[in-house]
């Protein structure tokens, strides 16, 4: 009987795809071949960097100077089973160890080996017990997969000692270790303990089917599961639709994407434009399954209209621009770059590392010539960055209509990242982001056109164009893995291949602006070469400025980030808000923070206590039942996007999400600019009004040499002070914590905080 081991991989992929223990299951009994997919190279290197930092974090506790105990390695030259490998380690824990690696359990039908148990002790009754800590790559937080182990290893733990572990803790990769209360989550463990034991075993046969999940990319069985869809003509690979609409179109027999194409009835809960953004998305892909040699089949599609009589009374101007699709490409420029980044998000254990800045621009003698901008350090990577972003201000200064172009954000809200973790060049890149310097073609691409495609990513698309890209490196994880080699060997061969395959990607993503140009409806308008009319804030720019001027790390550089706060979040607000205004209409409809799907019912006149009428009427609209964020209500703020700087605010008068009601106001601003919303965003922002004010008061106070304020002290993280009371003691000494807290509690009032000028 073959054996099966619980491990993190196991049970993470099994959250996510039940499937996965099923093939998993064929492999180990000897019914399957595992062949591994083109990402096993990928899952491979993941693999070893997270032995890199186990091995970093048994390194620590042995510089903590812990006892450590290595479990002898099962022996498996021997065919060793695990239960012979459990008995011949035997009952380590009762040694005492302070710490024991990678220890072996078997425990309700269960086994898995636990990377780093830690002893704990109780003084009180004289006895231990010990936690169980996993190291993982994540950074911020552990997932699901890893608690649940945990909780395994707990309850194994318990077994072995009588005493179950209050804490279980996850070393992530960023250095930062997370606690786990045992008690919070073994009730939910326990529930799933019984069915995950109940498909480890060797007799069942779990009656699963593939479904794509976020564990697709690092799966060994990708390849599987893609062939068993394509054979089954599975609407897994119809652009657009997600697992949701899957199971309505099934259920209402739908089941391939052959019958989707010629759907022509109504699909219960679903609306009739999304059943048809499915059909003619399925047709199209149909066409191009047929004519496999040809570019993929596309077609524009039509400018929203209203074809409302009762709104032709409203002087509304029903040709304004789409804020996406055509309208949100401005025209071609001399002086126009095109830009790619390559980054390794495990280059160690706690960061990532963008490594190349790729970018093609025109010369003077028009030619179109690549520039690569490599870091192989961290300061490697703020010095890039910074060369970055001054190169681009300063052809923007050459070229005043010139924009920065790229496929999907990833470009640029990268760099927005970067500019603050390195406090270089922020002030710079915030200019050229407020006034529409970069230009993203997906959501243009997605609002303009339905192409033939299985997905909207840059390789799809650009089968539009006649570009046609070297095949070395095909996928950008091929990127990951190659300079993983190359850190290894420093053989330059590698580093050519990632840049010939970046300049692959902006030539490829310069060819998709071009064709896009062609393709514009006749008399089209441009979009608008910079965007905004916000005037720079040069006296908060001069302060940041001075302030980082004296360097990472001191606090007059902390101060210049505190100034900086509220526009760095913002920027975040509004690009978050942005994105949801442009996006999907099923992803509006599933957030809620947006109410879509809006049918107008007229314009109200409103009017005063005194029988006055208000300068602004109501508008008033219905939607369909959705999720609705509670906190959106009488005076909550609404927009829709004329473009990535300018919005139309809305203010809410009235809104019952249950009866599917709204009213806003409809002032000045929508009547000017003649925007008939659909789509209404959330826009929750707060101005920071006397708080910034007093914070650029501390700050000139700090750039003048005076830093004598409690602010100051605040800042410099300084130990609260004490003045010297008249106590019969003669007071206390400065920083004297207990007394501090014995005066603010009220038990001595002798002593009172130093005070500030």
């Amino acid at each position: 009987m073959a054996e099966r081991l619980l491990t993190p991989s196991k049970i993470t992929a099994w959250l996510d795809c039940a499937h996965f223990l099923t093939l998993q299951h064929e492999v180990e009994a000897g019914t399957r071949a595992l062949e591994r997919s083109p990402f096993g190279e990928m899952a491979q290197m993941l693999m070893a960097k997270g032995l890199e930092h186990e091995q970093a974090v048994l390194d620590r506790y042995r510089a903590d100077g812990l006892s450590v105990f290595e479990v002898p390695e099962r022996d498996r030259a021997n065919n060793e089973s695990f239960q012979r490998w459990v008995d011949r380690v035997g009952d380590v824990l009762a040694e005492g160890h302070d710490i024991v690696f990678q220890m072996p359990f078997v425990h309700e039908g269960i086994r898995g080996i636990a990377d780093f148990l830690r002893r704990v002790d109780d003084a009180a009754a004289g006895t231990f017990t010990y936690e169980p800590i996993d190291a993982k790559l994540a950074r911020k937080t552990a997932k699901p997969g890893h608690v649940l182990q945990l909780c395994f290893y707990a309850e194994a733990i318990e077994a072995a000692t009588g005493r179950m572990p209050e804490w279980m803790r996850i070393e992530l990769g960023s250095g930062r270790a997370e606690a786990i209360r045992v008690a919070d989550v073994l009730p939910y463990w326990r529930r799933l303990r019984g069915q995950l034991a109940k498909l480890l075993t060797d007799d069942v046969v779990a009656d699963t089917r593939p479904k794509p999940c976020d564990h697709c990319q690092f799966c060994d069985f990708e390849m599987v599961c893609d062939a068993a869809w394509r054979a089954a003509d599975s609407l897994v690979h119809v652009a657009g639709v997600r697992n949701a609409d899957r199971l309505l179109l099934q259920q209402n027999g739908v089941t391939t994407i052959a019958t989707l194409a010629v759907l022509d009835h109504d699909v219960a809960d679903l609306d009739e434009a999304r059943r048809d953004t499915f059909v003619r998305q399925a047709r199209l892909q149909v066409e191009a399954r047929n004519a496999p040699d040809d570019k993929p089949p596309f077609e524009l599609l039509d400018p929203p209209s209203i074809g409302d009589d009762e709104l032709l009374d409203l002087d509304l101007d029903l040709d304004a621009p789409d804020p996406i699709g055509f309208a949100a490409l401005p025209a071609p420029d001399d002086g126009d770059i095109f830009l790619d980044f390559e980054g390794h998000p495990f280059w160690h254990a706690d960061a990532e590392l963008f490594f190349l800045f790729g970018l093609i621009e025109r010369s003077a003698a028009g030619e179109w010539g690549f520039k690569a901008f490599w870091a192989h350090t961290k300061a490697e990577e703020a010095n890039a960055t910074k060369t970055l972003i001054d190169h681009l201000a300063s052809r923007r200064v050459q070229f005043p209509d010139m924009h920065v172009y790229h496929y999907n954000h990833t470009e640029r809200s990268s760099l927005q990242r970067l500019v603050t973790e390195h406090g270089v060049a922020e002030l710079a890149l915030e200019q050229l982001v407020t006034t529409g310097q970069f230009v993203d073609l997906l959501p243009i691409v997605k609002g303009a056109m339905q192409v033939g495609v299985e997905g909207y990513g840059l390789k799809h698309v650009e089968r539009l164009t006649d570009y046609e890209r070297g095949h070395e490196i095909d996928r950008g994880a091929g990127a990951v893995v190659e300079y993983e080699r190359w850190m290894g060997s420093g053989d330059e061969a590698g580093l050519a291949k990632i840049a010939d395959y970046n300049e692959d990607d902006v030539r490829a993503t310069r060819a998709l602006r071009d064709w896009l140009v062609t393709k514009r409806p006749v008399g089209a308008a441009w979009r608008a070469a910079v965007l905004g009319n916000e005037e720079p804030d040069v006296e908060l720019d001069e302060r940041i400025e001075a302030l980082h001027a004296c360097g990472p790390g001191t606090v007059e550089h902390l101060m210049g980030d505190l100034l900086g706060y509220w526009r760095r979040e913002r920027q975040v607000v509004n690009a978050d808000a942005y994105r949801l205004s442009i996006t999907d209409e099923a992803d509006q409809f599933d957030s809620i923070s947006a109410i879509t799907r809006l049918t107008f019912q007229g314009l109200e006149p409103q009017f005063q206590k005194n029988g006055k009428p208000t300068k602004w009427p109501w508008a008033r609209f219905t939607f369909p039942s959705q999720p609705v964020d509670p906190d959106i209500g009488k005076g909550s703020k609404l927009i829709v996007a004329v473009n990535e700087q300018e919005w139309v605010f809305f203010s809410v008068t009235e809104i019952d999400a249950a009866a599917g009601a709204l009213a806003v106001t409809w002032d000045g601003d929508a009547a000017e600019k003649a925007v008939y919303p659909t789509s209404l965003v959330h826009y929750e922002w707060f101005r920071e009004g006397a708080k910034l004010t007093a914070l650029e008061e501390l700050a000139d106070e700090m750039l003048a040499g005076r830093g004598d304020r409690v602010g100051h002290a605040m800042v410099r993280r300084d130990l609260p002070a004490l003045e010297p009371g008249r106590g019969p003691d003669g007071g206390v000494f400065v920083g004297d914590v207990p007394a501090i807290c014995a005066w603010a509690t009220g038990l001595d009032r002798s002593y009172v905080p130093i005070q500030g000028p």
